[in-house]
């Protein structure tokens, strides 16, 4: 029986060398994170607990903005439910990047726009965009791949259900 971190090991492996199944065009899948179609936004006010000692946004503190960002977006779709960000399935991050533009401060008011950016046969890619909400000001942008999995950790497919959704929403195929 493999170990918990070799089914990660296994399943960060499955995400990384999978073709996509369905997604919005190859163009777009290609294009940059901050220029894609963005249908979905929400807010979070900078914290005090977030920033550091002049007051800017500590940069871990972005990837929970991610996060809420994320949680948010399937919340809007009806995917979530209770605790779990994905009623249908489980899923882990395999991948989380983020460039950083420009610094946030205490008391900004930051829009997070989400949307999923491809969906391939076990994995799926929501691209988030950060900026200044009063000023428009971009903040920072990245992705979050995560990859479905069963109770046994393994790579499963993402279920139609939930490609059916996204696709719908973000506009694919119309």
């Amino acid at each position: 029986m493999m170990t918990r971190a070799q089914a990660i090991s296994y399943v960060l492996a499955c995400a990384e060398r999978e073709k996509p199944m369905s997604s919005s065009d190859s163009n777009q899948n290609s294009r940059s994170v901050v220029d894609l179609d963005y249908h979905f936004t929400t807010t979070v006010k900078v914290r005090l607990p977030e920033t550091d000692a002049m007051g800017i946004v500590f940069h871990g503190n972005y990837f929970t903005y991610l996060e809420v960002g994320r949680v948010e977006y399937l919340l809007n779709l009806g995917l979530a439910e209770g605790l779990r960000p994905i009623r249908d399935f489980e899923n882990v991050v395999a991948n989380a990047h983020l460039d950083f533009m420009a610094p946030a401060r205490l008391h900004d008011v930051l829009s997070i726009d989400v949307c999923t950016q491809e969906i391939r046969h076990s994995s799926f890619t929501f691209a988030v965009r950060i900026r200044h909400k009063s000023e428009n000001r971009l903040i920072a942008s990245g992705w979050t791949t995560h990859c479905a999995i069963d109770d046994d950790f393994q790579p499963i497919e993402v279920p139609d259900s939930f490609r059916a959704t996204i696709s719908k929403y973000e506009g694919w195929g119309s």
